[in-house]
């Protein structure tokens, strides 16, 4: 007979900050309820919904991976921990921007703004600014006078 390993029914401790992948297993115009592995399902924070793109929501599925942020272990009422889409999007493209610094790997994005000193590109859903002695002069034009 096969025995069970000791931690075979320990669930991790959940923390806030913490980015994980769950599953969406129910969907309703109020509420996203999605599997993250805890006691209980985790609840999308509910003013984060109405923030949200409706296209982004339209698009999400029963039964399909979605990384989520955990803002609340449990909600007021001890029931959910609260999680946000939108903050762990934001962490993804955080960690895509230090990849890009840890690597040195050339970015090309679509510039957002600028000053004397440089410009500013989204990386996601991060702003971030490069100086301008970063930037690359192989698609400025010459202007002539004339």
């Amino acid at each position: 007979m096969d025995t069970l390993p000791m931690d075979a029914f320990t669930i991790p401790a959940l923390h806030i900050g913490d980015t994980r992948t769950g599953t969406i297993v129910s969907i309703s115009p109020t509420e996203i309820l999605i599997n993250i592995g805890s006691k209980s399902d985790a609840i999308v924070d509910p003013r984060e919904l109405e923030r949200l793109d409706r296209t982004f929501l339209e698009d999400l599925k029963i039964g399909d991976p979605i990384n989520v942020y955990v803002m609340q272990t449990e909600d007021r009422d001890g029931a959910y921990p609260v999680v946000s889409l939108s903050r762990a999007q934001q962490e993804q493209d955080w960690q895509q921007a230090e990849d890009l610094l840890q690597s040195q790997d050339v970015f090309e994005g679509v510039v957002t703004g600028y000053n004397r000193g440089g410009v500013t590109v989204r990386v996601g859903r991060v702003r971030g600014f490069v100086p301008a002695s970063q930037l690359s002069h192989s698609g400025r034009r010459n202007k002539t006078p004339g």
